[in-house]
């Protein structure tokens, strides 16, 4: 079919301009809809990591579970000492993966509270210079995990909420005992 032979330039503009504006409208959604995957996403990593993680109450269960056919078995991660108190084993914290590693150092050379759009845009351009850098959709979704790894599982980095969208990243030793942002290290708005 050819709908080109009977548009004139003011139609071609016309379909053009809606063109642009519908697009324009989808990049917004799309956007949009990234920001809550994000929320979402660190939201699950949060419960998750809350639910795996011992409490003081879990520490002091007893060292023989009971298993579903009532025979007694050992609960994996608790240990005895030598004057048989129950402790929970340590797990040896992952080591850092490059993307944590490259996150940490744009995190500390910034010398403040980073916003995620920045740090993906140093972290981008560091990995392109060491040949490590696959995509833009691969690179987003690493640069998430890590973050999401480096604040609710490990703890390397603190969350800092602003008024913009998403988060920004600090270290933890840039917050007070009361847990604000020390003065100097909160992010630097560009005006």
């Amino acid at each position: 079919m050819k709908y080109n032979q009977n548009l004139n330039e003011f139609d071609i503009l016309d379909l053009l301009n809606e063109y642009h504006s519908e697009l324009r409208k989808l990049e917004y959604k799309a956007e949009f809809v990234k920001g809550k995957i994000e929320e979402l996403e660190n939201l699950y990593f949060t419960l998750k990591s809350s639910r795996l993680m011992p409490n003081a109450e879990v520490q002091k269960v007893e060292k023989i579970a009971k298993t579903e056919d009532n025979s007694s078995a050992e609960v994996e991660p608790f240990d005895t000492t030598q004057d048989g108190n129950i402790v929970t084993k340590s797990r040896k914290p992952y080591p850092l993966s490059r993307y944590d590693q490259i996150i940490m150092q744009c995190i500390e050379d910034n010398g403040r509270a980073t916003l995620s759009k920045d740090i993906f845009e140093k972290v981008k351009e560091k990995t392109i210079e060491e040949g490590i850098f696959e995509s833009e959709e691969k690179a987003k979704s690493k640069i998430n995990q890590c973050l999401v790894k480096l604040t609710n599982r490990r703890g390397d980095i603190k969350k800092v909420n602003h008024r913009g969208r998403g988060f920004a990243y600090a270290l933890p030793e840039w917050f007070d005992e009361r847990g604000k942002i020390i003065k100097g290290r909160g992010i630097k708005l560009g005006l």
